[in-house]
């Protein structure tokens, strides 16, 4: 699976992965459908998840924008819903088990994060808890280059000073964790929670190191 003595660091997307985003993400559909139905046009909630779904399935790099687009007709409405729509990242909340995951890993481990985020993600990490166990902090705010970018994942591998095969990458999205990495030759770690759990492997060719169903199952598998 993976050479042990090897690998040295253990780099983790944030949202979906570390972070549950299940709150936010129905508060942003629930906005979504309220506005939309206020400028006349017949949405429902499970209607937008089935289409955020297979926008996620199709490797789409971003499922809910490709669904407003494809739903609101007219411009001027697309203009209104999206300014009227507010991500309430504060309802964003760590995984139950995140803490005792990543402290246990960096007993053997360093631990990083390459994730999309918006500013302040050190400051997000350390109010739940996580930054204490995190030697690298990479978030595409504050660097300007995002997932799946291979140059995005190469400066963390830089900051961190590993190569890329001393390296595991730990993500809940094929498109933007698991394909880049692989790219890179670093190990993979597919966490299927979230939307994105669904996603097809392989994609070109390309499947997870290891697939796990919660962000429980890595500490036995990295530490054993």
């Amino acid at each position: 699976m993976f050479e042990r003595g090897k690998i040295s660091w253990i780099f983790f997307d944030v949202g979906d992965t570390l972070v549950d985003e299940a709150a936010p993400y129905e508060s942003i559909i629930d906005q979504f459908v309220h506005y939309a139905n206020e400028r006349g046009y017949s949405i429902d909630k499970a209607s937008v998840y089935a289409g955020i779904q297979e926008g996620f399935e199709a490797l789409h790099p971003s499922p809910m924008k490709l669904f407003m687009e494809t739903q609101i007709t007219s411009d001027e409405d697309l203009v209104y819903i999206r300014k009227s729509m507010k991500y309430e990242k504060h309802l964003e909340r760590p995984f139950a088990e995140a803490v005792a995951v990543l402290a246990k890993l960096a007993e053997r481990y360093q631990i990083g994060i390459i994730a999309n985020q918006s500013a302040g993600t050190a400051a997000r990490l350390e109010q739940y808890g996580l930054l204490p166990h995190i030697s690298v902090v990479c978030s595409s705010a504050e660097v300007g280059v995002s997932k799946p970018d291979l140059k995005f994942f190469q400066m963390a591998l830089d900051e961190a000073g590993c190569s890329p095969e001393q390296a595991i990458m730990v993500g809940d999205r094929i498109d933007n964790d698991i394909l880049p990495a692989h790219a890179l030759g670093m190990g993979t770690i597919w966490v299927r929670q979230g939307l994105a759990r669904k996603q097809p492997v392989p994609w070109a060719g390309v499947s997870p190191d290891v697939i796990v169903e919660h962000l429980a199952e890595i500490g036995p598998i990295l530490l054993d």
